[in-house]
């Protein structure tokens, strides 16, 4: 079920996730990926790895000047162009949308927080600082921006799938298949 919005007294919708709460997260997130960067930037040296549960999650201090898997490994200035029209697309989205369900409000508010934090790093250094490592799943070495932006995405496929389960059980059933008299 969706979350419903709640008509103002004028009879126009409320947003499940106002203004406030979403740049809060926002907010939070990127200063969570800022900080935790720069902890562990003190805590490495580039390439360094210190265990945090034994050798299957570690964290190793590593430069990515491309996309996630080694893709465009030479593409910073290409994701910096698409990271600023991903945070103009979140941000317009956020406010084109007037009855923004909730779980769709924090998606996009994860996304530009965690876009707005590798962005940062894009610009500062030329690549964005990772430092995560599940060396248990063979998984590429990430940060909270990353964590922040994955976890918006399956928010946002978890509502679209949800609502479309919704949807099919809310329509009648087809009247083609009616019995004409």
């Amino acid at each position: 079920m969706s979350t419903p919005s709640v008509p103002r007294s004028d009879g126009a919708p409320v947003r499940a996730l106002r203004p406030f709460a979403f740049y809060l997260i926002v907010a939070l997130v990127y200063v969570a990926d800022q900080a935790s960067k720069h902890w562990v930037q003190r805590l490495l040296a580039w390439e360094q790895s210190r265990p945090v549960f034994g050798e299957a999650f570690v964290l190793t201090l590593t430069r990515n000047t491309g996309g996630a898997w080694g893709i465009l490994p030479r593409g910073n200035t290409l994701f910096i162009v698409f990271a600023v029209f991903a945070v103009i697309a979140l941000a317009v989205a956020y406010y084109r949308m007037p009855q923004l369900d909730l779980h769709v409000g924090t998606a996009f508010a994860l996304a530009l927080g965690g876009a707005l934090g590798n962005l940062t790093d894009r610009v500062r250094y030329g690549y964005v600082v990772d430092f995560f490592n599940a060396r248990f799943i063979n998984w590429p070495v990430f940060n909270v921006a990353d964590s922040a932006i994955s976890l918006g995405i399956v928010l946002l496929a978890w509502h679209l799938i949800r609502t479309a389960r919704q949807e099919a059980r809310a329509r009648p059933e087809d009247p083609g298949e009616a019995e004409v008299t």
